[in-house]
Formats: C-alpha cells, structure tokens, sequence
C-alpha cells in the first residue's frame, strides 16, 4: 500500500499557500500519507537566483514547517522556476533547486529535486518525473530526455507507472491543451500504453480527465494547481474533443489530492482545502 499526496502551482508565500500548507498537514496525519508530489511552480515568479536564496525559506521551508522532515517532497519545475524567458539569454534559474536539493538531502530536509527529470520508485509505484519545460531546451536536450524516460518505462516492472510533470497535456483551463511539440513530446511518451496516470499543475484548477489513446488503450489525466497561486476562473469545456478525452471532474478551489495504491485500486480523492470533493478508482486485473 503506498499513499501520497499531491500539490502544484504553490509558492507564491502568500495567506493561500499557508492554507493549503495547513490543510496538507491535516490530509498528512488523518490519511497517513508517506510522501509529496510537488508539480512545479514551486517558487514565484522566477524562481531562485542562487541556492541561499531567502525564497527557498519564505516559499518552501516556513509554509511546510508543521510537516514533518520524514514526509519528502519530490519535485518538478515549472515554467517559473525557469525564471523569465529571454529571446536574447536563456535565463535558467530551475539549476538552484537541483543544488538545493542536495544541501536539503545533507541535513535530511524535505526537498527532492536530484535532476531536471528522474525516476523513483514506492512500492508498486514507479514514478516518472519530467521537465516539461521543453521550449527552454534544445532539440538534442528533448531527445535526451525522451530516451532516459522511455528507457526507464520500459524497463519497469512496477503495477503502477505515474508520470508528472508541469505542463498540462489536456486541459479545460486557461494554459489549454498542450503546444504541438509539446504535444509530440506526450504522445512519444503515453501512446505506448503503459501509463497509467500524468499529473500537472500550470492551470491553477483541479481537473480529472479520461484521455483515450491508439489501440483502444486508455489513460487518466490529473491537474491540481491550487496549492497557492490564485486559481483560475477560466473554463472552456470545447478544448476537450469527445472523441479524444472526457471531462470527469472540475473545481477552482485551493486544495490538494491524495492517491492510495490499494492492490489492483489506485484510490484518486480531490481535497477543497479539508473537505473532500471527488473520489475516483483506476483499477486494474
């Protein structure tokens, strides 16, 4: 049995990520989660320009400081923790976390970030967490990226394969559906069948999402980006073609999921805060 929770878009240390911080510490202790999925955005706007950066502290350490050190964070980057976009330089700010990470790991903290992208595996969860920021790299860097990801999937004999990363593949929220390479980036990775859920942040909404695949195969999408950023009001049911993917849940409030690998049930449950708000099962032969 594994059981995990899930937070995206949350470090903007405002009054928000404090009560969501609260909340996650109540779903921790009440469901006896073991460890976090953070989806990126993890420090607004821009990320950190060295790794003593003070938002490291204000953004991360002090709204989670009543979780205890033993629950660890894995996590992804976002598009703000890139820093802003420059035609004329390539701001890359995401390279202060990976350091981080390793300071947080010498003094047994919370924070995970080993690489750009990397696997880990819990019980019979293989994990497989991407850096979707894929207009920052160059092509051989996408390849690169696909070839490690691909392999390890392939490679994997867990029961359950999750992916997550930032970006929204499909969307019914304001980023949308994914840009069409990043959208090539997707398909190489899911149309072979053997994922069963991707979870994102990017639009700060809560959405799950049946999104079919060749071969009459089938995945579930999940987006929860409302762990401390303003959340999205915006809602376009048309970006969801019948015939390719399926709207199952919607909401626009603060709050977390939670997972529980139970046998042959992934267990989905969506938090408003502390109230829960939907529940769902993937099963599986």
């Amino acid at each position: 049995m594994v059981r995990f929770s899930i937070i995206g878009d949350m470090g903007s240390g405002n009054i928000y990520q404090y009560k969501v911080a609260n909340s996650l510490k109540y779903i921790i202790d009440e469901f006896k989660s073991l460890f976090v999925c953070g989806l990126g955005d993890n420090i607004y706007d821009s990320g950190c320009i060295c790794p003593d950066d003070k938002q490291f502290i204000t953004k991360f350490e002090k709204p989670y400081s009543k979780i205890s050190d033993n629950i660890k964070f894995f996590m992804c980057l976002g598009n703000h923790d890139y820093g802003k976009y420059m035609k004329i330089f390539n701001v890359d700010n995401s390279i202060n976390q990976i350091i981080y990470s390793k300071l947080s790991q010498e003094k047994n903290k919370k924070w995970i970030l080993p690489d750009k992208y990397y696997t880990f595996k819990k019980g019979n969860i293989q994990f497989y967490v991407l850096d979707t920021n894929i207009d920052r790299m160059t092509t051989p860097q996408i390849k690169k990226q696909l070839r490690y990801i691909k392999k390890k999937i392939r490679e994997s004999k867990s029961k359950w394969n999750i992916v997550y990363g930032h970006h929204t593949w499909r969307s019914v929220g304001g980023h949308g559906n994914a840009e069409p390479i990043l959208e090539n980036f997707f398909k190489s990775i899911f149309n072979t069948g053997k994922i069963d859920l991707y979870m994102c942040g990017h639009d700060h909404s809560k959405q799950f999402i049946l999104k079919k695949l060749p071969k009459n195969n089938s995945m579930h999408l999940m987006v929860c980006g409302t762990g401390g950023k303003n959340t999205d009001y915006f809602y376009n049911p048309d970006n969801l073609n019948e015939n390719d993917s399926k709207l199952l849940h919607f909401s626009d409030t603060f709050g977390t999921a939670f997972i529980n690998s139970n046998g042959n049930n992934l267990e989905i449950q969506f938090f408003n805060l502390k109230k829960p708000e939907f529940k769902y099962t993937i099963k599986k032969k």
